[in-house]
This record gives structure tokens, sequence and C-alpha cells, in this order.
């Protein structure tokens, strides 16, 4: 290799793997799929599914009572369940046009490395896609918003959220969370609620027409009802619901062209999660005659889910745009 060609590759080298470690560090706003499930950097390479298992156990509520006679104990048997979930590989990459390169050694300016964070973007944003949807090239991945097994229920006011009253959106709410409580028979209280971003943007500019205000002189609002109802439940006063803004419209069209879907469950790894490979760098690698490449490499679950009864499904109208 002449020393020209080397001093190429050192060039792009070391400008990919400074932009890299830039990116590694930065935080994307709108990647917030943390927020809806846990994520685990823990999935390995060359694993075509992600196995996990869910435990039952058996055994009856109305023995083990043991008294002076007692000279053995009932068994509590467990169960375990495997499943898999699909483990898929994703890569992309950038290319620089070898005189460019040259350009770079030559006179000591930077390379223009904005091409490689459009992919580590893209990267971040399929596995998100991926975590609330699934992705469409694999046939049986599962989204926080597609798990095949959770329960859709109907929803209690069937409107879009812009032609609810405040009334009617606590109503709707309540009524879906009530539906997913109700699963663990009123024992364990979900603590999110995924929704379309735009669509709670709407449920926070719902107020009470109630000439009756709050301590802070507003009307009370729609989260304000539903906040008060779900502390006095549990019978905690700190108790809170997160809702979790569903971002890029994923939210939209899940059954159909015409409804969004909210899900009410618990973040909670032992009921669902993600397991991930977080993208790495691929170096630099001479293509053809005049370019040279690289890009980043992915893999990933989508969601798991791991007590899929625990949580509902609600779809409702889509608000129209204006």
């Amino acid at each position: 290799m002449a020393i020209e060609d080397l001093v190429t590759s050192e060039v792009i080298a070391e400008a990919l793997t400074e932009a890299d470690a830039t990116l590694q560090d930065r935080e994307y706003p709108e990647i917030n799929i943390r927020e809806a499930i846990p994520v685990s950097d823990t999935l390995e390479k060359g694993l075509e599914y992600s196995k996990f298992g869910i435990v039952g156990t058996r055994g009856s509520l109305d023995d083990g009572l043991i008294g002076n006679k007692t000279s053995s104990l009932i068994e509590v048997g467990t169960e375990i369940e495997w499943k898999k979930a699909p483990a898929e590989d994703w890569a992309k990459m950038a290319e620089w046009n070898v005189v460019e390169v040259e350009k770079a050694a030559r006179f000591g300016v930077a390379l223009d490395t904005a091409r490689l964070d459009t992919v580590y973007q893209n990267a971040l944003a399929t596995i998100q896609k991926a975590g609330y949807r699934g992705h469409k090239q694999s046939k049986n991945m599962e989204g926080l918003l597609t798990g095949a097994s959770v329960e859709q229920v109907a929803p209690a006011v069937n409107k879009d959220l812009n032609a609810m009253t405040a009334d009617e959106v606590v109503t709707f709410i309540l009524s879906a969370y009530d539906k997913a409580y109700a699963k663990s028979g009123y024992t364990v209280m979900p603590n999110k609620i995924a929704i379309d971003s735009r669509d709670l943007m709407i449920i926070m500019g719902k107020f009470s027409t109630s000439v009756v205000v709050g301590i802070d002189g507003m009307p009370f609002s729609a989260l304000d009802k539903i906040t008060a109802a779900l502390r006095k439940a549990s019978g905690n006063d700190t108790f809170s619901v997160d809702f979790v803004k569903v971002p890029m419209q994923f939210a939209q069209k899940v059954k159909n062209a015409t409804t969004s879907r909210l899900v009410v469950y618990s973040y909670n790894e032992a009921y669902v999660d993600m397991e991930v490979m977080m993208p790495e760098l691929i170096t630099e690698i001479s293509h053809g005659l005049l370019t040279f490449q690289a890009g980043y490499r992915s893999r990933f679950t989508g969601a798991r889910w791991k007590e899929p009864e625990s949580a509902v499904y609600v779809d409702y109208p889509i608000t129209p745009t204006t």
C-alpha cells in the first residue's frame, strides 16, 4: 500500500473514531423508547432469537395451615414458560469520495462526518420504532403497541380527543386504566400510559367548565382529575401515572387507517422489556477505486411481552389535523 493510501486511511479512521465518541455521548430528545419500556444493552451477536422465561406459580390459597401433628409440608411448584423474540441485525453506511479524504489529509481540514451522524440517528430511530411497533421486515417482531396477546378494549368515549370534553377525557382514560388494573385483580396499579404525543398535548389543554377552581385559581384540568382519582384509588397521595409521548405518529394507524392506539401497562422488566445491541461503528472500508465506506451495526428484539395480560390497548378515532 502506498504511503498516500496509509495517510488517507489514518485520516478517515481518526475522524470517524472522534465523531463516534461524540455521537455516543450525545442526547437525542426525540429518542424516548427507554421512557416507554426497560431497554437493556445485552443482546449478543449471532443469535436469531432472544429467549426469555415467564415464571408461573402453582398453589392453592385454601391449604397450607400447620399444627402440632403436621409432619410434612405442601410443595408449591413453579412453571417456566420459555418464549423467544426475533433478534434482528441492522446495518447502514455512509460513503466518502477519495478526493475529499485526500484533501482532508493534505490540508489538515476536518473530514465531513455529518453523514455519519445521520446513520447513527437512523439507527437509534429504527430501534425506537421497533420498540413501539416492531419492524416491517421482521415477521414476528412485536412492539409496545403491537403485542398479539395484549387485549384490545373498546373506548368508553368513541370520539377523537378534540371532540371530547374534559369530563369525557377523564372517563376515556380512567375506563381504560380500570380495564388494565382489573387484570391483576386490582392488586397491581399500572404506572404508564403511552399515547400519541399530539393527543397528549390535546389532553393537557382540556379544562373543566365548572366554576370550581384549584388553589392556583385555574380551572381543574382533565389531568388533575385523572391524577386525583388514581391517587385516591391507590391510597397514596404521591402516586402518579406517567404519560409516555409516543413520537412520530407511531401510535396512529396501528389497527386501521382511522384510529390511534393507547396502551395502559406497567413499566417493569418483569412485564415487558427490550434487548438491544447499541449501534457500533463499522470502521472504514475501501470500496472500489474512489470511495471509502463506514457505518453502524446494531441488533434489537422489539418489545418482549412477558405479561401481556397485564396491559390493555384502546383504539380510538384519530384526531383530525387542522
